[in-house]
């Protein structure tokens, strides 16, 4: 039975409307779906979030023979956003704390969302003061306007993609993947009126499931079950628990990163005037940008800490220290000045690949220590607020003429909390200091990051069961994945056609990247990810029974002298034809091919894209010909030879494309916007 998906109900008449009915213009069908069509494959994504719509937008980007993309979503109110971004728990007041000119879903067109947002959304929706904004490369963003832009640009996509190419929406929770016939079957429960369980057999499978559960701290077991207590303020029916908090309440809000500012936001939108405590083991808070705030890249020395023979937990951390102090010194660094305001956060970036070196050579213990016992100083410090977020907490934390402060941090080491006063109130009682008692408590703690025994029932079959998945090894945060995203099984190979994209792979982006904090799992992170892993499925359905093609080793697509290298190593051995042989793919990889490929990747639409793929695969044949005259290849040796060099300049591409330090030039309207913070010394 084919059926539509119908018009989301939310009690904000704001977000109702014409977007809504625009997002769920995908058909979805029930009952047994069985294969897909003959001559076409099917894509299952499980999660419709931040992750899984933007992998599914590029999937629909570029797949060019018969697909099928399933997107699978157990949650309404997190479809398009996930946590961060959905209806389920963000008001008009929730901002993005990244600017406009950063959030694009497509790093290669760096304009895209201020296109979007000044062009084409439809406002009708959208409150007053946000009807007529004209946003530039420095405005904020209301996350509920970001959610729009992932919905309209997945309709967009669906709507542009090759005839073939079809997109299917579904409601409902994936409770097993399991392999058959090369492939996998993931079963779903459906969350409609019917109700039931199906089987989606899938040639690939891609899992974009967010983040696990929150925490749940020992201390929380006595009001667990409590009304007074809001586990997670993310949840669906987040909103509604806020608006049931007393305007005079005392809230105690658990941890002080990112959702500890969210928290206030929404207790602030619903009214609550009371007292606020934020409170935490170190008492670590984000700062706040200057107005004026731009992002820059630095690069630093290799601290010299690094060359002790052995890293220890103790010389790490008076190594950072030192090597801090040494920046602050070089940089000028005033406290209280602007540059103060935002220098953690720029260091931690240049050390970037000495995190990658600091992790592999010391002990896996040691490396989960450091991070878990300095989880919030990591975090606060890798990234601070926009005003509009940090502006919302800060100045409730000073007194003004008329207006007692509302908001206080706390450093404290939480010991129990229990139900006081018939339960109407919450005893929190410390190590170090007095118990209070507050009206309310919400969890800031974040979410569980082990994927050793999760509570996620999917992701503890993959793991415990199947072993499809393992826990990531060096950081017990997340899973092993390869450099695309593909799951590593518990024998240590990878498990074909099994992909992730998201949070679980925090850990992998620390070990492989560098990123800590919150930059594990950002935007840009996310979004990389997604290109990526997308790419990587279409590659492997093209080359499904490719050996070659599968064998390519990772990594050396990030060099194109390296992938000619690798092609030609078994063509021709005698020299000098072998160094010509080899000379002759980089030239035409570096001149020719890896520039047709660019301009397809950035193609804004199928015809242009079209249109350079065809420009693309012609100058490929033409050179597969040229070649086997030149060095007496057979017709078979030439095209391998081609499609080899395809694979791996469409892969340097694309890393390139996803390279933070590469940042992708402005050509639009908005490029006289752009400024460049000054370097260091400058």
């Amino acid at each position: 039975m084919e059926t539509q998906h119908s018009t989301m109900q939310d009690s904000d008449s704001q977000d109702r409307g014409k977007s809504n009915e625009a997002m769920h213009a995908s058909g979805m069908q029930h009952g047994s779906m069985g294969s897909a069509a003959p001559g076409t494959r099917r894509v299952t994504i499980v999660g419709a979030g931040f992750s899984g719509t933007l992998t599914a937008i590029r999937l629909l980007h570029f797949a060019d023979t018969p697909l099928e993309i399933c997107l699978i979503e157990r949650e309404e109110g997190y479809r398009y956003g996930g946590i961060a971004f959905g209806r389920a728990a963000t008001n008009w007041e929730h901002m993005l704390n990244i600017q406009a000119g950063r959030v694009t879903l497509r790093r290669e067109r760096p304009e895209d969302f201020l296109e979007w947002a000044n062009e084409e959304a439809d406002r009708s929706d959208w409150p007053q003061k946000w009807q007529y904004h004209t946003f530039g490369v420095a405005c904020v963003v209301p996350r509920r306007i970001f959610r729009q832009y992932l919905a309209e640009r997945l309709r967009g996509a669906a709507a542009d993609a090759h005839a073939d190419v079809t997109l299917r929406e579904l409601t409902g929770e994936v409770i097993d993947v399991r392999g058959q016939d090369g492939g996998y079957v993931v079963r779903y429960a459906d969350a409609g009126p019917q109700g039931g369980v199906y089987d989606l057999p899938s040639e690939q499978v891609i899992l974009a499931t967010g983040h696990l559960s929150p925490v749940q701290a020992p201390f929380y077991h006595r009001i667990k079950d409590s009304d007074r207590f809001m586990p997670d303020p993310y949840a669906p029916g987040a909103r509604e628990r806020f608006q049931a908090v007393g305007q005079d309440e005392t809230v105690l809000v658990t941890g002080s990163a990112l959702s500890a500012f969210d928290t206030v936001i929404s207790l602030v939108h619903a009214g609550h005037r009371g007292q606020i405590l934020i409170c935490s083991r170190g008492g670590h808070m984000h700062g706040t940008y200057p107005v004026d705030h731009e992002h820059d890249i630095w690069q630093s020395r290799r601290p010299p800490f690094l060359d002790a023979e052995k890293l220890t937990p103790e010389s790490v951390v008076e190594g950072i220290k030192a090597e801090y102090a040494h920046l602050r010194e070089e940089h000028g660094v005033e406290p209280g000045s602007s540059l103060d305001a935002v220098f953690p956060e720029r260091v931690m970036k240049a050390w970037e690949p000495y995190v990658i070196e600091l992790i592999s050579r010391m002990d896996a213990r040691d490396v989960r220590m450091l991070l878990d016992r300095h989880k919030s100083l990591i975090v606060t410090n890798r990234t601070s607020t926009v005003r509009e977020i940090g502006g919302a907490v800060r100045n409730r934390m000073r007194e003004f003429n008329g207006a007692p402060k509302t908001v206080s941090v706390m450093a404290a080491d939480i010991q129990d909390m229990r139900p006081v006063e018939d339960g109407t109130k919450i005893r929190v009682v410390f190590a170090d200091q007095p118990d209070i008692v507050v009206d309310r408590v919400v969890n800031c703690l974040g979410n569980k990051t082990d994927y050793e025994r999760p509570d996620h029932p999917l992701w503890n079959s993959l793991v415990n069961s199947r072993g499809y998945a393992q826990p990531q090894t060096r950081t017990h945060r997340g899973i092993e994945v390869g450099p695309h995203g593909q799951l590593i099984a518990a024998d240590g190979e990878v498990a074909p056609g099994l992909f992730g994209v998201g949070p679980m792979r925090q850990g992998d982006e620390t070990t492989r990247r560098g990123r800590l904090g919150a930059f594990v799992f950002s935007i840009g992170t996310l979004r990389n990810q997604c290109f990526d892993t997308a790419m990587e499925v279409l590659r492997g359905l093209r080359s499904a029974s490719d050996e070659e093609q599968m064998d390519i080793p990772d990594g050396i697509h990030h060099c194109l002298i390296r992938s000619s290298d690798w092609i030609a190593a078994d063509l021709v051995t005698g020299e000098p034809q072998a160094t010509r042989l080899r000379e002759r793919l980089r030239s035409y990889a570096r001149e020719s091919a890896y520039p047709n490929v660019v301009n397809y990747l950035q193609a804004q639409d199928r015809t242009e894209r079209r249109k350079y793929r065809g420009i693309l695969d012609d100058d490929l044949a033409d050179f597969g010909a040229a070649l086997a005259r030149a060095f007496d290849l057979t017709a078979q040796q030439a095209q391998r030879t081609v499609a080899l060099l395809a694979t791996l300049v469409e892969k340097h591409a694309v890393h390139n494309l996803c390279d933070i330090t590469r940042l992708a030039g402005w050509d639009s309207s908005y490029g006289e916007q752009v400024k460049h913070a000054p370097k260091k010394g400058e």
